[in-house]
């Protein structure tokens, strides 16, 4: 199973930020371009990579529109609320959360739709008019796995830091105190003060690529794929991520070399990365390098045990299989790590529907709609659960 990296999943939030710590990732010491394998793929014209100043830009008539919100007000304070107001308020209409939404500031704007990468590039780009001070946030969250058309992804968190001052009335004074806000999807995230890494634009710039390349893996479409990574390799040659999503499509048109050299550099820039160290062991399986592969596996299962969410990718991934008992062992031990887990309570509805047992699958979905931790997915899961009842009426 192969397991691509992405850069966000989130659900709507604004609150004040809670204190925060940095991470640090290692550079790499080796030119990028030695390792893009350009001659394996049919070249994409550049023109079909969106820019950085389309990837940011904003149509004329929203910049002017923020222009005059902004230019009467004299606090930072003002300033992020009108901004947070536009985002979320405007003309009555709410930006609504979706995976898949990797869009531009203007893509966002058009579909009204984002995921927490994309929200945090139209936050940036309307900050950027009125000229407020932000940071890129990469929120380090435990991991996390989504399972798309027999991949695994697994999803980061990023979101956008307002700082500034602003002035505070108390009994008829004003005075003005340092604040800041956070843009983002997701309350929960913010809520477990999980630790941040302040990121650089062009590291955003590169998760949009590396985002759009992980899509486009998904459809099998390797050549847009190679065309997104090599840009996103190309704008930040020391993210692990791209040179994971790297190995992963060089070993998805078997060529296993390559796709070892990419998942070193990935190791080289982050040492701790289980993900790039399972990706890994499968690769030395699939090269035939037994013993290599299952010291790697050792390494991983001791550093992902207590990860409910590793047990719902195994679950998963035994469904997949067609072996439904281990899958409901997986899922059955995520619940005991996180008995609120909705993807596992959803996974052991699936379970017990193959086999045959329609009410147990009846009541695990309802589990898992109860504690869905969006609309969007309480909304799958209600379908799911319409679905059963028609199946059981015709029989």
């Amino acid at each position: 199973m192969q397991r691509i990296t992405l850069s966000c999943l989130c659900g709507l939030l604004l609150m004040m930020t809670a204190g925060c710590s940095l991470t640090v990732q290692n550079e790499l010491n080796t030119e990028p371009r030695q390792y893009l394998a350009d001659h394996l793929f049919t070249a994409i014209p550049e023109q079909s990579i969106e820019t950085e100043q389309q990837i940011f830009a904003l149509p004329d008539a929203v910049y002017h529109d923020m222009l005059r919100m902004v230019r009467p007000l004299n606090s930072s304070r003002e300033k992020a609320d009108a901004l947070l107001n536009y985002i979320f308020f405007l003309k009555g209409k709410r930006i609504s959360y979706e995976t898949n939404a990797t869009l531009t500031a203007t893509e966002t704007l058009a579909r009204q739709q984002a995921n927490c990468l994309s929200l945090t590039i139209l936050a940036y780009s309307l900050a950027s008019v009125a000229e407020m001070n932000v940071l890129f946030q990469d929120v380090i969250i435990p991991e996390y796995w989504t399972h798309v058309q027999g991949v695994s992804l697994l999803s980061g968190h990023v979101n956008l830091k307002l700082t500034g001052s602003g002035a505070k009335t108390s009994r008829g004074a004003a005075n003005y105190e340092q604040f800041s806000y956070v843009i983002d999807f997701d309350l929960e995230t913010n809520k477990s003060n999980f630790p941040v890494r302040v990121l650089k634009k062009p590291q955003i710039i590169a998760m949009f690529y590396n985002n759009k390349a992980a899509q486009f893996m998904i459809e099998k479409d390797y050549d847009h794929a190679f065309a997104y990574l090599k840009a996103a390799i190309l704008t930040d040659p020391n993210s692990s991520e791209s040179w994971n999503n790297l190995a992963v499509l060089y070993r998805s048109v078997k060529h296993f070399d390559l796709a070892e050299d990419a998942y070193k550099l990935a190791l080289q820039l982050d040492p701790e990365s289980t993900n790039v160290k399972s990706n890994l062991a499968l690769l030395y399986m699939l090269k035939g390098e037994t013993e290599k592969a299952e010291d790697l596996q050792r390494v991983v299962y001791i550093q992902r045990l207590d990860n409910p969410y590793y047990h719902i990718m195994l679950g998963n991934e035994a469904m997949q299989m067609s072996d439904h008992q281990q899958a409901i062992k997986h899922f059955r031990y995520s619940l005991k790590l996180n008995k609120k887990a909705s993807e596992a309570l959803a996974g052991l509805a699936k379970a017990y529907y193959q086999l045959g047992h329609a009410e147990a699958a009846r009541h695990y979905l309802l589990q898992a709609k109860k504690h869905a931790p969006s609309m969007q997915e309480r909304g799958r899961y209600q379908s799911k659960l319409d679905s059963l009842m028609t199946a059981s009426k015709q029989h």
